[in-house]
């Protein structure tokens, strides 16, 4: 299975949440847990129809991934190549927003 993220709603990932995924580095791979999927009720981003190049996208709201990693690998805020067994390889751009006791939390938009 692979994902068009152009297309993808909080609906394509809510399957996902509780899973692992892997992001590659320049230091070795990081293990992310997938911990939620966030909807944005209140958003007017994408609520009507996207055109691109003549293509017709259907309205989404916009979401979020949040993801826990490791306290001792800190991924910097950008673009990541992400990997899971289903989803195969994903290209996101993933930021870092809080350090809690025991993970750091990382963030994911789709606007």
């Amino acid at each position: 299975m692979s994902i068009d993220l152009i297309t993808a709603t909080h609906e394509t990932f809510e399957p996902f949440v509780a899973q692992n995924f892997t992001v590659t580095t320049d230091a070795g791979d990081i293990e992310l847990l997938l911990d939620n999927v966030k909807i944005f009720h209140g958003s007017m981003i994408r609520d009507n129809e996207l055109v691109i190049d003549g293509v017709l996208y259907p309205p989404r709201k916009a979401f979020a991934l949040t993801w826990e990693g490791p306290r001792d690998a800190l991924l910097a805020s950008g673009m990541h190549h992400v990997a899971h067994p289903e989803l195969g390889q994903l290209d996101l751009f993933i930021k870092p927003f809080r350090q809690d006791h025991d993970c750091i939390l990382y963030e994911t938009v789709f606007n």
